[in-house]
């Protein structure tokens, strides 16, 4: 079945980087000929217009009596026909393999959805790994009684970044002096210190007078300098997965942040058991991440899907999980 597959998706492929025309002169591409391919052709056609693709699908079986120990959740945005904006994917942390994915992620929908699996296979489940959407917390304590939830270290360095380039932004348009200079060097303030070599220094004309990095940082405006070296030594606790270091940065924090940073610190105490198990656990989002980008390739290639159903059929086909 599976070389039967794939078969007919590399005749399928052939048509597609040849010319789409018949009986005309081109200066360039190949003419295919049909006639030593009609059966095949019709075979192919048959198979990708979803006759056999749903049969494949259709075959397709979940053990609910089954669950992996080490899961990762996220969403991905969904079809045209569907009326939620957003669909839920779940997969092996250890593997990347594809388990299944639901139309829906709304917290009622997931309930009813894992409520089908056994109890032994949900009192299994050892690690799940989230971003910080608030519903799948609801929905782990719900469902999962031994699972320890684990916050995606990116989603932890994503908020901290997002805060201190903010805190950036604001503090160039509110202050023109500044403006080329943190404008120009973006990336060196988000870059984490450890990793500044000498030929990162400011040595243009404009900043012959200071020394180093850190000096730029003073100079600029005490908020933002509070708010950078936190940033660092937040980075720095991550990067040596220490969360004891990491809860003392922010416990610890100068009160002259930037209210974006002071908002991330508020996130953090609420969701610190689960921060400090993205630190603990190896496990993160890192594979269903990946998968997400897959899934935007081939909705991208095929301009979009109306039906979610054949959107998820191709999904499960291109990632080796339907044959």
């Amino acid at each position: 079945m599976t070389l039967l597959l794939l078969t007919y998706y590399e005749l399928i492929q052939d048509f597609s980087r040849t010319n789409r025309i018949l009986n005309s002169v081109k200066t360039f591409g190949n003419i295919v000929c049909f006639r030593p391919l009609e059966e095949n052709t019709k075979s192919a056609l048959s198979l990708f217009g979803n006759k056999l693709l749903f049969k494949a699908y259709s075959s397709r079986s979940i053990n609910k009596n089954y669950l992996h120990k080490h899961l990762s959740f996220d969403e991905f945005k969904s079809c045209k026909d569907s009326t939620y904006a957003m669909s839920f994917i779940m997969i092996d942390s250890t593997n990347s393999k594809i388990i299944d994915i639901v139309q829906d992620r709304k917290l009622s929908s997931l309930i009813c959805y894992f409520r089908t699996y056994s109890d032994e296979a949900l009192n299994k489940v050892e690690t799940i790994c989230i971003d910080m959407y608030t519903p799948y917390i609801s929905l782990i304590k719900q469902i999962f009684p031994n699972a320890a939830i684990i916050t995606d270290r990116f989603h932890v360095v994503q908020l901290i970044s997002r805060a201190l380039n903010r805190t950036r932004i604001k503090l160039m348009n509110s202050d023109k002096k500044y403006y080329n200079k943190l404008k120009r060097y973006w990336k060196l303030i988000l870059k984490n210190d450890d990793e500044l070599k000498d030929d990162d220094e400011l040595k243009d004309d404009e900043f012959q007078h200071y020394v180093c990095f850190s000096s730029l940082m003073r100079e600029v405006d005490t908020e933002f300098e509070n708010t950078y070296y936190l940033y660092q030594d937040l980075l720095r606790a991550i990067k040596t997965r220490d969360p004891q270091s990491f809860y003392e940065s922010v416990e610890n924090a100068n009160e002259e942040i930037s209210t974006y940073m002071k908002t991330s610190m508020k996130t953090f105490k609420e969701h610190k058991e689960y921060i400090n198990n993205s630190m603990i656990y190896e496990y993160s989002n890192g594979r269903i991440e990946g998968t997400n980008n897959l899934i935007k390739v081939i909705k991208r290639i095929a301009f979009g899907y109306r039906s979610f159903i054949k959107f998820k059929i191709r999904i499960l086909l291109i990632s080796n999980n339907i044959v």
